[in-house]
Formats: C-alpha cells, structure tokens, sequence
C-alpha cells in the first residue's frame, strides 16, 4: 500500500492509503467516528484489490492524519466536506465511488451539501449515519447510548473500557485491540466537538447520482431505521439488509460487502 499525504483547506495534514489496481474505477473509503483507514483492511487484501483503486482516507484527527488543536477543527463547519474535495482533487479522483461507514456517511454528506455530485459515480452508504446530534438521536443503537458517553469521558480508564465495549459491539471481533487504540489516539477534545456536531443529512434528498445502503439488521450501534430513512431519502437507492449483521458489514461479511460494492462500482 502507498501512504499520500494532503494538505487540506486549512493546512491540516491529510493521510490517504492508496491499494488496488491505479488504473481501476476509484473507491473512496470514509471510515467511522475514532476508527482509520485500518478498518477496511478487508477490502484492501481481497478482491475489490484486484479490479478497482482503493482509496481510504484518515479523517482528520484520526489515523495518520493531523491533529489540529482547535476544537473547531472538528465542529461544525466546512473543513469535513472540503477534506474530502481535497484528497479527490489531490489524488485525480474522477468518477469515484465514496463508501461512508457511520460518521463516515455524514462526511460524505457534508462533502455533497457543500460540493455537489460532480466527478461522483455514485456512494455506498454502510452501516452510515448521515445525520448527527439531535437529528440522530432516533437512530441510536444501544450500544451507542451505553458507550458513547464513556469515551467522552474525562476518566481515561473510564474512556478505554468505552472504547473496547464499543469496539466489541460493533460485531467482528477481529482486530478489537487495533480499534481501541484508533479510539483513544483521537483527542478528547475532538472526539467531545464531533459528537456535538449537528446535521440533519437533508443535502441527500439532492444526491442525483446512484447509491447502494448496506446496513445490518443486528447492528446495535445505528439502529436499520437509518437505512429506512435513507431508502425515503436518496432518489436513485438500492437497499441491502443483511441478516444477523451488526454495525461493520465490510469486516463481518466481507465476501458478501465486497461483491455488492463490486457489482454496484461496475454498473454505476
């Protein structure tokens, strides 16, 4: 794999693991709040590798990407949207496919409400949460209300059990340990402004381009309520519900994800 570095609007520092074949359709991963691009190591290893250009991006204060001490960095505002414009651009992807994964989905949403659908094949949308703060509050799982609140914790013991009990809940117990770390090497003070982030996803009932909503029946973390909405929301949407599947599709089931993400990217 190739590490990119981009330097977003605001001179934040943005890291791109790049894997796949360069000359393939592009597909853009957007991973999850306190995750990073490691949690699509399934795609990078298996056969979406050898068709397509795979992309995934450390949002910012994640992963190998930079941690601006600002609070406002993370809040509300137009650096998410524009991080995704400038690794698009930076990085020539045309006709990309973005895959938003839970707060990866509302970062695919900000990137649409503020830059439109140009250049854009089409989205997968994975266990995402396009909407946030009070406009989420409905599509909470249990597990989000039961372990949320810990990792925004003051206590750092009371933030590592959060983020282990959460890593656990979201399905696969493969790489728990790895998701703990991604977690708690987020700055408190960045985890705390994305959670009081608030959207409410409307820029999707524009999405012009096609999109594939994956989403667990199981997942304990966004309720499949939210794949209701985006089902009611996104004019050109091909819903796929996945029995006895939690919150993270593409490593629970990898083989399956992978296909419908393949057979979507080659017709859209």
């Amino acid at each position: 794999m190739i590490l990119h570095q981009v330097t977003a609007a605001d001179g934040t520092m943005l890291a791109v693991v790049e894997g796949g074949v360069p000359e393939g359709r592009p597909l853009l991963f957007l991973h999850g709040f306190g995750q990073s691009h490691r949690a699509f190591r399934a795609q990078f290893s298996g056969p979406l590798a050898a068709e397509f250009r795979l992309l995934a991006l450390d949002l910012r204060g994640h992963g190998h990407s930079g941690r601006p001490e600002s609070a406002d960095a993370y809040g509300d505002g137009p650096h998410w949207g524009a991080d995704v414009a400038a690794v698009r651009r930076a990085l020539g992807a045309r006709d990309v496919v973005l895959v938003g994964w839970s707060y990866g989905g509302a970062v695919l949403a900000d990137h649409v409400a503020a830059f439109g659908t140009d250049g854009i094949a089409g989205a997968v949308f994975a266990g995402a949460c396009p909407r946030l703060g009070k406009a989420a509050a409905p599509y909470l799982g249990p597990a989000a209300k039961a372990h949320f609140p810990a990792i925004l914790s003051d206590d750092p013991a009371t933030q590592v059990a959060g983020a282990r009990a959460l890593a656990q809940a979201i399905g696969k117990q493969e790489g728990v340990e790895m998701a703990v770390a991604d977690t708690l090497s987020v700055p408190l003070a960045a985890r705390r402004a994305m959670m009081r982030r608030q959207g409410d996803g409307a820029a999707l009932a524009a999405f012009d381009r096609p999109a594939l909503v994956v989403h667990g029946r199981a997942d304990g973390v966004i309720l499949p309520a939210m794949a209701e909405w985006l089902a009611d929301t996104l004019p050109r949407r091909h819903v796929h519900l996945y029995d006895s599947v939690g919150h993270a599709p593409f490593a629970e089931v990898a083989p399956r994800f992978d296909a419908d993400v393949a057979a979507f990217a080659r017709r859209v």
